[in-house]
């Protein structure tokens, strides 16, 4: 996972440039191209915004509002999906040293052809490789409990502002419905705010599958045959690996794939629902 760091910033970097070489060309259209004095966003002001300077002083407002917003919300999931990437190194690392006592055994008692492989002392040696492997996971659950312990409460935060962002924009869209530029902007609105649920919850999917991994790596390390102390270590690696993690927002709701397709779903269908009621009013009148 260490590879995803680099892969994690370009991407991010080419996200906030896109995102702000929109926003400059969508200020040239308005301002150049449109012959409507329309604002750079669906907003709603106490004033004509249609006259100077109030459509001046609109548009320079939602530019800096625009341009605070990206720099604002893209920046952290990159920082979160870092040190996601960081334990899912160290998860690896584990894996690989579980996997390692076999093949470490198997090279020993291969040694010293024509004399008798002392098993004690390949089994001490596996002892201290497993205790090893013991104290690493332990500390790499406890790091990971501070990284939820510090972050649940800020991620109920970015969990409900990107539902609401959502659904502002579908709220958006809906009351701009035939007008194709308006319509376009919130869709563009809607992704940008969609873009951050999914490094929040893709990342946090996997770092919930590497911790359930290290189970398969334990069991696969060669402890048939072995004494009662390093199966009793195996066993202890096991049942910490069963006791499922999840990062929440909030201790509730787990930052997952399967929440973010339940919020894409919950402002889906209040679109529908708005699309629905804009119909029934179009018909009544």
């Amino acid at each position: 996972m260490a590879g995803w760091i680099s892969v994690i910033k370009t991407t991010i970097r080419r996200i906030t440039i896109s995102a702000e070489l929109y926003l400059v060309a969508y200020i040239i259209a308005c301002s150049v191209i449109s012959d409507k004095r329309i604002p750079l966003f669906n907003a709603w002001f106490p004033c004509d915004m249609a006259l100077s300077p109030a459509y001046e002083l609109i548009n320079i407002q939602q530019s800096i509002a625009a341009t605070a917003y990206v720099f604002t919300v893209y920046p952290f999931p990159c920082f979160f999906a870092t040190l996601v990437c960081i334990t899912g190194s160290q998860l690896e690392k584990l894996r690989a040293r579980l996997l390692n006592i076999k093949l470490k055994r198997d090279t020993a008692m291969q040694q010293e052809s024509g004399a008798e492989t002392d098993l004690e002392e390949v089994f001490r040696h596996m002892q201290k490789e497993l205790n090893e492997c013991v104290r690493q996971h332990q500390e790499i659950l406890r790091y990971i409990r501070e990284l939820e312990d510090s972050l649940n409460v800020f991620m109920t935060g970015v969990f409900l502002l990107s539902l609401i962002s959502m659904c502002l924009c579908a709220f958006s869209i809906v009351t701009s419905w035939g007008d194709h530029f308006m319509m376009l902007q919130g869709v563009i609105a809607y992704s940008m705010a969609l873009v951050p649920l999914v490094f929040y919850c893709w990342f946090g999917y996997e770092l919930t599958a590497q911790t359930q991994r290290i189970k398969d790596a334990a069991w696969g390390c060669d402890w048939v045959g072995t004494p009662v102390s390093f199966q009793k270590s195996i066993r202890l690696i096991i049942s910490s690996a069963n006791k499922e993690f999840t990062l929440t927002a909030g201790k509730i709701v787990p930052v997952t794939i399967s929440t973010m397709v339940n919020m894409v779903n919950q402002s889906v269908s209040y679109f529908m629902f708005l699309l629905e009621v804009k119909d029934s009013i179009e018909t009544d009148e």
